[in-house]
This record gives structure tokens, sequence and C-alpha cells, in this order.
């Protein structure tokens, strides 16, 4: 295994990479253990995202045996996991760096390749991997947010997010052949991403009408109205209930002209995604998430105070209380 392992690593990397791992027989060996380590973190059961670790538990490993940019994908997760539950050993956020920033160049490169029907689930699991490794954050510093920071890539974490969703559009026409087939279909049964009403009933009305959305609104004539027909279901769900596959969703589905309000820090699309952030402070609670989630929150919430209108202050409650900010 440690031999195929170091053939299917080395046919993807460049000489940087080899130079940080040393000699080739330690590149397997330390493959097979970042990969053994995967097998065991996807093998934890946990409800929100069963059907997920379901499907990387039986039918990606050993597909990643044969294809660089997964196994990069499926080592980086592993590497920066085993990082984040062991800080104090700086060499193991060296290498999970290292297999994510070629995760990310391969994964690239393949895009860039015809998408098909033969290279559709390799795609799908490496864009889910990736997307998790991008949003996953060291530590909470708010500083490092983009929404108080000048650091364009900043926002990249929620700007990957949105690649499944594009995958899966290109791919449609042989999605029921796919290994994920019933795990998307396990994921369409939260229907109400499918509401596309015009108007305001079932809306928050505070988060309405600081959006200005009336009873002939639109999503093609307002940005917000799409995100928060997707968000205020997500409200109502009692909070003991484990819904993280439905929370998590959200963040895939945002338009680019929401995306663009974020990037240019308009006040209105921050406070939608800061409830959204919030929610993921309190309902989901896997290893990649509370870092990140709770830092961007609270870069909101700083940033808010000082450029919302008192209508956005006065409902800056909720998230201020979720992701620890005072």
């Amino acid at each position: 295994m440690a031999v195929n392992i170091d053939a299917v690593l080395q046919a993807g990397m460049g000489d940087e990479t080899s130079h940080l791992f040393g000699s080739s027989s330690n590149v397997g060996l330390l493959g097979l253990d970042t990969l053994a380590h995967f097998s065991r973190m996807v093998a934890v059961h946990t409800p929100g995202f069963a059907h997920v670790k379901q499907v990387f538990r039986e039918r990606t490993i050993h597909m990643a045996l044969t294809e660089p940019c997964l196994l990069h994908a499926m080592l980086a997760v592993a590497s920066t996991h085993r990082a984040s539950v062991l800080p104090s050993d700086p060499s193991y956020s060296m290498v999970a760096a290292r297999f994510r920033h070629d995760a990310a160049r391969m994964y690239r490169q393949q895009l860039q390749s015809p998408i098909g029907r033969h290279n559709m689930d390799v795609l799908m699991s490496t864009c889910i991997l990736v997307g998790m490794f991008s949003f996953c954050k060291e530590n909470i510093d708010p500083n490092e947010s983009w929404v108080l920071s000048d650091d364009s890539s900043a926002m990249n974490w929620l700007f990957v997010q949105g690649g499944l969703r594009c995958l899966i559009e290109l791919v449609n026409p042989w999605l029921d052949e796919s290994i994920w087939s019933e795990a998307f279909k396990v994921a369409s049964t939260y229907d109400f991403y499918d509401d596309h009403r015009t108007g305001r009933e079932d809306l928050d009305h505070d988060l309405a009408d600081v959006c200005d959305i009336n009873d002939d609104t639109t999503e093609e004539t307002n940005a917000y109205h799409w995100p928060l027909r997707m968000l205020c279901p997500l409200l109502r769900i009692p909070r003991h209930r484990s819904e993280e596959f439905r929370m998590t969703n959200f963040m895939g589905r945002l338009q680019p002209d929401f995306l663009s309000l974020l990037a240019a820090r308009e006040p209105r699309a921050l406070l939608v995604l800061a409830y959204w952030l919030a929610l993921m402070c309190t309902s989901v609670h896997e290893w990649w998430v509370d870092a990140r989630v709770r830092s961007e929150c609270q870069a909101i919430c700083i940033y808010l105070e000082t450029h919302g209108d008192q209508r956005i202050v006065d409902l800056l409650e909720f998230p201020a209380t979720a992701c620890g900010y005072r």
C-alpha cells in the first residue's frame, strides 16, 4: 500500500514537495499513515453528515489510489485535522499546508479538462474535500477576516463553496450513475431550498424590512431575497436538532450578486451572513467549522457596530451572542 500510494503521490508532486518530505519511501509511508487517519475520520458517525462520510468511507478511498488529485485532497483534510488536534507540533502544519497547496493546484488543473461521466466522481469528491479544508481555520481571529482586512484572498473560503453546485449542473445527465447519487437525493429532501416564492411570506419580518422586501419582491429584483428564503427556515429549526447538512448547504447556494455585495461589505448582506454564521456556531460542531464561523461572525459584528444603521445594530444580538462577541 505504501508503495502504491508513493507512486500516486509522486505523480502529482513537484520538486519542492519531494524536498519537504525527504526520500521517496518516506513519502509513501507518510501518505499511508495520513490516509489511515482519513479512514478513521470518516468512520466516525455523526447524523448530519452520515451519508457523506459513508460515500467517502466505502466508495472513494480505493479510487484515490489511482487519482493523485483526490488522494492529495484526502491527505490535505486528514493532515489538517491532525494539525488542528496536535497544534504543538509545527511539522504537522507544514505537511498539511503542502498537501493543501498540491491538492488545490491539481484540482484546478483537472477543472481545465473536459468534465463528464468519466471524471465526475473524482471531481465531486475532490470538490467536497477542497471546500472542507478551505473552510477550516486554525484559530479565532476576526482581524483576519476580509471584512476587517485588505487581504484579497481572505474571502476564498466562501467563494469555493459554490463549486459543487456548478459541478452538479455540468454532470446532471449522468448524476444517477454517480457514487454520490444517493447522498444527493437525501440532501434534496430539504425542499425548502426550492422555495422561490415572490414576496415576504414566511420571512423574518425584521430582516425583510431591513432588506427592503415587500409583497412584490422577487429574486430578480432584490439580491437579498433568495438568501433570506434559504435562511429563515433554518432560523426556525430547534437548536438541539442535528441539521448539519441542511445548515452547510446554505453557503453553496449563494448567488454571485449576493457574494459581490458581501465582498463590498454591504451592511445588509453582512447581516444576513452573520445570522447564518450564528446558526453554524450553535448547530454544527465539526472540527473544521468552529474557528471559521466564530471569527467571521465576530468580524461582521465589529464592522456593523460602526458601519450599520441603527436597525442593523439592533438586530446584532443573536449573532453577537452566538459567536461570543461582547
